[in-house]
């Protein structure tokens, strides 16, 4: 008897240990991705801050979105000011860095995707143009 109890205690020591594994996994990534996104959207208000003093316009984060490592800006501004080429090349440009320094800890020389073990993350930027 005392060999079966011995026997089940370790079985569900294991199962314990292996669900909690699994849980800071889990938690391990999605607190990279929170981090990820947190760092973008500085970045993106870093630049689009840039911006409006430099060309005097108003660019504002309508939705800031995740999926699978591809970080999705959507910006509103009006018809004056930059080009959406400018607008979208300096956003994607300083929400990368500041991704990349959240991730590995230091800035780097120029923005490209940021790959870590979980995800490859990327910014996506889109521009609406209105009438104000």
């Amino acid at each position: 008897m005392k060999g079966q109890a011995a026997l089940e205690t370790f079985l569900i020591f294991g199962a314990v240990l292996a669900v909690v594994s699994a849980l800071i996994f889990v938690g391990q990534r999605n607190n990279e991705a929170d981090s990820a996104m947190s760092a973008a959207r500085t970045g993106a208000d870093k630049a689009i801050a840039q911006l409006c003093m430099q060309y005097g316009c108003q660019i504002n984060i309508d939705k800031l979105t995740f999926d699978d490592g591809m970080i999705s800006l959507s910006l509103t501004t009006s018809h004056s000011g930059p080009s959406d080429f400018v607008i979208s090349d300096g956003v994607r440009t300083e929400a990368l860095k500041y991704v990349y320094q959240a991730i590995n800890g230091v800035s780097p020389d120029n923005a490209q995707p940021v790959k870590t073990r979980n995800y490859t993350y990327d910014v996506l930027v889109t521009i609406n143009r209105v009438s104000r």
